[in-house]
């Protein structure tokens, strides 16, 4: 009887990488994973910026509103960048009842005391816009928006508003094209009689 015996602890040869593979495969799935960095961080960055593009037009579109609001009755505007005051009539009195309007005999109409008037001041102060009324404590209307600049122009009976602000889709900051693109135009009628002005503006 012939019995057929396996050696099966026989040495066999060994499967492996070479060096110049382990280099290449290694090479590869570095650029790959850098390529996906790269892309997930630029599209946080692109995220980022886009938010707080939004966010600054809100911004913009609020203090405008505000401002045309308080222009539309303005009596007198004092214009200058980031600090603009504004003129209106005493609608309310110190209780915040509403005034009878008299008449002042010239066409015109006043509230309370012949000739008075409420103060409104928009101002930009550390990185806040604030509206303040007379000597009430002052609202903050946008906050973090240092980059901010609002400029009017008193052109009589007619008050625009223009708003820009710096964005931050470049990290070498933004050029003089990129915040002229962000601007935000309101141009208002003053519904009153200047006083500030020759009275031939009406």
């Amino acid at each position: 009887m012939v019995t057929s015996l396996h050696q099966c602890g026989s040495p066999k040869a060994q499967a492996g990488y070479a060096l110049s593979e382990m280099v290449v495969a290694s090479s590869i799935f570095f650029s790959i994973s850098l390529g996906l960095l790269m892309g997930f961080t630029s599209l946080e960055r692109n995220y980022a910026a886009t938010t707080d593009f939004s966010h600054n037009h809100a911004d913009e579109m609020r203090i405008s509103d505000y401002m045309a609001m308080d222009l539309r009755r303005a009596t007198a505007v004092e214009a200058a960048t980031n600090d603009t005051t504004i003129y209106i009539p005493a609608y309310y009195d110190s209780t915040g009842t509403p005034q009878t309007p008299t008449l002042d005999g010239e066409g015109g109409v006043y509230y309370g005391a012949l000739g008075s008037s409420v103060k409104v001041h928009y101002y930009l102060l550390a990185g806040t816009i604030y509206r303040q009324q007379d000597s009430a404590a002052p609202i903050p209307l946008a906050m973090n928006v240092q980059d901010f600049v609002f400029d009017v122009t008193d052109i009589g009976k007619v008050v625009t508003t223009r708003i820009t602000f710096d964005p931050t889709f470049n990290s070498s900051g933004a050029s003089t094209s990129a915040v002229a693109a962000t601007a935000f135009y309101n141009t208002t009628l003053l519904r009153n009689s200047r006083t500030d002005v020759e009275s031939s503006v009406y």
